[in-house]
């Protein structure tokens, strides 16, 4: 029962991402319609008419919960970074990415997006809410103002400096432009967001035997235990790459020699091969890497002179890493090179694989 209410589904794909939910937003959707329209049966006049206007203040709400995740989505993509999907859950939504941001600047200015995107809703529900009084419709302008408080309090909790929230990653960023390494940055901020999350549990028992507010205090406690099991899973996952070595998560690398043709390259091997880059060397000796990238600014009419030798990036220390080389210090050198990846050698020189640090985490 539990694995079926966790079964995601896709709602839409926009802009190439794909947005996902799953069976138990749709239970939470229908809760928190019903505990509006109880709010506003009286004003109304019935139940399905409060529930329906509950339901329409929900899926408005959920919206917003998307355009603030599509902020960071946005972002990103301007920084570079490959959006994987934006996902709907019963307690907000999350963004994910292929790869971390490759800077502080560009973990703060994702972070930040968010936030900032569900300030700016809030404003426009008030005003909105104020043009609806103006007019006479009361009913909508408690909808609208309930809105704006909804996206507020999303703006302000996200800005608590615990990671997994976006005020985590904004401290996180602080820390690791402070000179901390980004997987202890990373540990440091996830046990901030335990604190936060043990905090809210605490809150929510207070609410629930104390001021007999069951709603509020059992929501809370959920959402506090949500917080402190994606913070546990973060820290979890940081320290378990602490073991790991390059070896244990390169893939075989697709090597084409250097003597080929542009053209041949472009009509015999990516066709059978669709990823952005390739090891360029001959008998498992590497003379260099080949980005697609490198080649989409050549002139069609050179493809068949120009050779990969002449394109690719030649073999240098930022380029590969040797097995043994721990995880983290590899997905380090895949961040400075610009790349997201290097090759792997072992003891005598000879390729063995591609690290690609962008898709570790």
């Amino acid at each position: 029962m539990l694995d079926a209410l966790r079964r995601q589904f896709t709602l839409m794909t926009i802009s190439g991402i794909p947005i996902r939910a799953d069976m138990r937003w749709l239970v939470v959707i229908l809760l928190i319609s019903a505990v509006i329209a109880a709010g506003i049966v009286s004003l109304v006049g019935s139940w399905p008419a409060g529930f329906a206007l509950g339901l329409s203040a929900t899926l408005v709400f959920f919206v917003s919960i998307f355009i603030h995740e599509f902020a960071h989505a946005a972002i990103a993509r301007i920084e570079g970074l490959r959006v994987v999907e934006i996902v709907l859950h019963p307690f907000g939504g999350l963004t994910r990415f292929a790869h971390e941001p490759e800077t502080p600047r560009a973990e703060f200015l994702i972070a930040i997006a968010g936030p900032a995107a569900s300030f700016l809703l809030a404003l426009l529900f008030v005003l909105a809410a104020a043009a609806a009084s103006s007019v006479g419709t009361d009913i909508l302008a408690i909808l609208l103002f309930t809105l704006a408080i909804g996206n507020f309090l999303i703006a302000v909790f996200n800005m608590l400096p615990g990671y997994p929230l976006d005020g985590g990653r904004v401290l996180r960023a602080y820390l690791w432009r402070s000179g901390k390494d980004l997987d202890e940055a990373t540990i440091l901020t996830g046990r901030s967001g335990q604190v936060i999350a043990m905090v809210l549990v605490v809150f929510g028992l207070y609410v629930t035997v104390v001021r007999r507010d069951f709603f509020t205090g059992f929501w809370a406690m959920m959402v506090g235990i949500f917080l402190f099991d994606a913070a546990a899973g973060i820290i979890r996952e940081v320290r378990a790459q602490q073991y790991l070595f390059v070896e244990d998560s390169m893939r075989l690398a697709v090597t084409v020699d250097p003597a080929r043709t542009i053209r041949e390259f472009v009509e015999e091997i990516l066709p059978m091969h669709r990823q952005h880059l390739f090891t360029i060397g001959r008998e498992r000796r590497l003379h260099g890497l080949l980005l697609l990238s490198d080649i989409k600014s050549i002139g069609r009419e050179k493809w068949h002179s120009m050779t990969l030798a002449s394109v690719m990036r030649p073999v240098s220390d930022e380029l590969f890493v040797e097995t043994g080389t721990s995880f983290s210090e590899a997905r380090e050198i895949c961040r400075q090179n610009g790349l997201g990846s290097v090759a792997v050698l072992d003891a005598d020189g000879l390729l063995v694989g591609v690290f690609h640090g962008a898709a570790a985490r």
